[in-house]
Formats: C-alpha cells, structure tokens, sequence
C-alpha cells in the first residue's frame, strides 16, 4: 500500500521523463508531466499516445483502460501546478546545480509532506538534496531506459534520508509494478558503475585494433549471452550521451576507465553519434559465412578446453590434411600446410610462435572456445591473428570452425582476446562493490538481469566459473598490460589461496 496519489514527473519532455510519466499513470496514479517546453511535451504526449495504442493493439490494455490513462495525464509548463503533488520526480539534464534549483525552487511550491526522488544516473543523492529545505525526503530512484518497458529501479537513500521516506518511496514503486533494489549513493549507484566503465573498454579495444565493432559484438552476444552487444547499445543510447557519462563518473571516481576514450570525443566531433545522426561504432557490414571448409587433422598435447572428451568436433578430423588443429597447448611449425590453428589459454599466440616488433605473422592461428570457468563451452569461437598472418590460413581457419556451427570472430593477438579483456574488470568490479557493500549479490546481480537483460549477473556468474579461475584469467591479463582494472579482486585471491591450501592441507574432516 502507499498513501502516494498525485505525481509529477519534471522533464517529460525528454525520453527518460516521459517513459517515467507511462509507468506513473499506468499504474493508476494521477499524474503531471512538467516541462519547461510546451513543444517536448506535445511530442512527448504523441509518443504516450501512440504507445498506448499499441498496448491496446496487442491486447495488454482494453480501449475503456487506455482512455482511463490518457485522463489521468496532465501536462504543464507551471511549475506551481505540482503544489498538490505527493512525490515529484526529476529526470532532467544531469548537472548537479541545475538539478539543485529545481528542488530549491520546489520546496517553496509543494506541500511539506512531498517526496523529491532523481533519476540520476551519475550524481550523489546527497548533493542534490544539499540546501533544498527538506533533505530529509529525497531519494534516488534510477529508472531503466526504456521506463516504460524497463521494471528495475535502483533506489538509493542520500545521508539525511529519513527511513519513512525511503520506505514510502519503495512501497511506491512497487504500487506502479516496478521491481526496486536498494543501492548505495555512490557513484553511478550498480548499472552505471558497471557499465559506464565497461562501454568505455569496448571504445578503447577498438581504438588499439583488437577488432571490428561487429565482431566484438558478436563475440559478447554469443559468448556471454547477452541479448544487445555493447556496440549496438552505445549507438543505440548515443555516443554523445557516453561522453557525458564518463565526464560525470570520471571526476568521481578517478577510475581511468571510466574516463572518455580519446575515439569517442573524436566520433562525437566528427558527428557520428549512434543511430541518432545515422553513423556510429557499427558499419552495418557482414560477412557472409562459409558452406564449406578444407580437411583438418588434429594433434593433441594434453587436455582441451575447447573441446573436452567426446566433442563432435573431434569427429571430422581426418589423418593427413591441408590443415593441422592443435589442442592441448602444443605448436609445431608447419610451412607446408594451409593453416596451423593453436589453441590458446590465457596465453597470446606469440608465446608459441614467437615475436618480431609487429613484423610477426605466417599460417599459425590462434583460436579459443570462450568458456566460462568450468562451464560448458560456449559456442564462440575467437580466431587470433598477428600482423602479418596468412590471408588463406585465417580463411581456412574461420571456414573450418563456421562450417562446424561456431560464432567465429577475429581479433589481434592481444591479452585477453575479446571477451576476457572486456568482461574480467567488469568482474572484479562487482566483486569490489560487494566488499564495499555498494548492494548485496543478489541485488547485483537482478539489476542486470532486469536493468540489461544479461541471462545472469556478474557475481552468479564469475562465482559458477570459479573465483579461482578468475585469479588466473585476471592475473596473467594484469602481468601483460600492468592494467589496475585487472588485478584480482580479493575475492579470488582468498579464493586462489584457499584452493591451494586445501591441495596441500586437505580437510581432515573429509579425509
């Protein structure tokens, strides 16, 4: 239950606002849509229009309840009209001082008992309350965009949050059929912090040449299952838009990754913002996959973890072939063959075949089978090249495992390939805030389940692969790049010790 009746929502001009104004009327609250700009919020009310409709199209709402909803709406250009209004929500520009002067500028207007909440993505709760007049009902409550679409809230109390407030504020968005989680206010609260930082990586392996926009997608889509690529959801939100989000965290937070990349200020200077300008980080091409392959034999060193016992992978080896696959750790040159594919570790390419100051290259390549821990392998399969590879070892490579029914991606003989270089720091953040007690596990971990539609969360799922393996993926990613965002978070150092401890000391209970 909630005493909550009347709400206003202040920016429903913009995207954000007005999906936030849906969720508030839908759930049967009388609600204000306040803008400064009588024009956003004719478009905006379009838009609501329109997305009822379709609502009513589908079948999820009668024409009686649409209509119902659409006169529960009211918009406004005078702040003076939310007088009434029992919580007030604020999704406007994501600037502290702007954010500030609403308020104070609201306390004067709204009755004693109103609630403020921001939807900030970025700032301090506490900062934004800071000499508003009631600091002690203000709270965070970070919508999910698309808002309307979108069920997770990350609700976060500043320091004068009062526990009735915070508890009126939660019983509120469950009454409008949210899902909320309760965060910390701290920088960028659970999805931005892990996010903001993480999008940037993405940006930055492109600059360094690890691969295509395309291919990281693919490879983050197929080896982790995520619903979007990184890439797809950047230009989707608008490179523009990641600019103002690392200018927000950096300051903050100090993290370098979440600093802008220098490509981004680039694209955003040269226009090419995302969907929205029509150019963005994806180029829109593909390559067609292969319908046939060469022959392949296979020679093996010791135990695969791209194809464990009984793969079928296995199956259509032959004895003598144009192409050898090696499995197991092993290499052996071969000048006479199409293509020599090494299996790979955590190991780069040029370990097995050496190096030349960016002069390297011949019919070696490397390959992984992504695989989380001790997980069933996935079905990505990132191919390795140098600089100077075979054209046809690398087609024959690729042929060879797409024929097969892999997701084949390519990238430069860099730590960590694709996906381990991009997810491990997202890892170890998680891991960090947990420690920190920036949310509980679970908490985490429904957050971008809910928030990004992952099919798991970062600590379900570094934990199912094993800490212990995440000690060894992050450290041999730190001892080559000397990066601070992939040393192991303490979590897998007690986790790496332990397991080492209990193959000396076993536990005498267990014998």
């Amino acid at each position: 239950m909630t005493r909550i009746r009347k709400v206003a929502v202040c920016g429903a001009g913009g995207t954000m606002g007005a999906g936030i104004a849906l969720v508030a009327v839908r759930g049967g609250f009388e609600t204000i849509r306040f803008d400064r700009s009588s024009e956003a919020l004719s478009r905006s009310r379009g838009a609501a229009e329109k997305f009822l409709k379709k609502s009513v199209d589908r079948g999820r709402m009668s024409p009686e309840d649409s209509d119902a909803t659409l006169a529960r709406l009211q918009d406004s250009t005078d702040l003076a009209d939310l007088a009434d209004c029992d919580l007030v929500i604020e999704a406007i520009y994501e600037n502290l001082e702007v954010k500030q002067a609403l308020f104070k500028e609201l306390n004067t207007i709204c009755k004693p008992q109103t609630i403020f909440a921001s939807n900030t993505s970025t700032l301090s709760i506490t900062q934004i309350a800071s000499g508003c007049g009631r600091e002690d009902r203000v709270v965070g409550m970070h919508f999910c965009l698309p808002a309307e679409l979108m069920k997770l809230i990350e609700m976060s109390r500043g320091l004068n949050t009062s526990d009735e407030t915070f508890r009126e504020a939660w019983a509120w968005t469950e009454a409008a059929g949210q899902l909320p989680v309760e965060t910390q206010d701290k920088p960028g609260f659970i999805l931005n912090a892990l996010l903001v930082p993480f999008n940037n990586d993405v940006i930055r392996a492109i600059e360094a040449g690890l691969a295509t926009a395309e291919d990281i997608d693919i490879a983050i889509k197929s080896g982790l299952g995520y619903k979007m690529g990184p890439c797809t959801l950047l230009d989707l939100i608008g490179l523009d838009t990641q600019v103002l989000l690392g200018e927000a965290f950096y300051p903050i937070t100090l993290d370098r990754r979440a600093s802008v990349p220098p490509l981004l200020r680039r694209m955003v200077a040269a226009g090419r913002l995302g969907n929205k300008s029509g150019q963005g980080l994806l180029t829109g091409q593909s390559r067609q996959r292969a319908d046939t392959a060469p022959d392949f034999s296979i020679v093996a060193s010791g135990d695969s973890r791209s194809f464990p016992s009984g793969d079928t992978i296995v199956d259509r080896a032959t004895e003598r072939a144009d192409v050898t696959m090696h499995l197991g750790g092993g290499y052996a040159p071969d000048p006479s063959k199409t293509a020599v594919l090494v299996e790979l570790d955590t190991e780069c390419l040029g370990v097995h075949t050496g190096e030349d100051m960016g002069r390297e290259g011949s019919n070696a390549v490397g390959f992984a089978r992504y695989r989380n821990g001790n997980d069933a392998p996935s079905n990505l399969i990132e191919l390795v090249r140098q600089p100077a590879t075979d054209a046809a070892a690398l087609d024959a490579a690729r042929a060879i495992f797409e024929v097969a029914g892999f997701d084949v991606v390519v990238c430069a003989d860099q730590p960590g390939r694709i996906v381990d270089r991009l997810v491990r720091p997202k890892y170890n953040d998680a891991l960090r805030f947990l420690d920190e007690g920036l949310a509980t596990a679970e908490d985490m971990d429904k957050t971008c389940k809910l928030g990004l539609g992952y099919p798991d969360g970062p600590i379900e799922r570094v934990t199912r692969g094993g800490l212990a393996r995440h000690f060894d993926v992050t450290s041999a990613l730190y001892a080559m790049t000397g990066q601070p965002g992939y040393a192991p978070a303490r979590r897998a150092v007690v986790a790496s010790a332990h397991q080492a401890k209990a193959a000396v000391c076993p536990d005498p209970v267990k014998g």
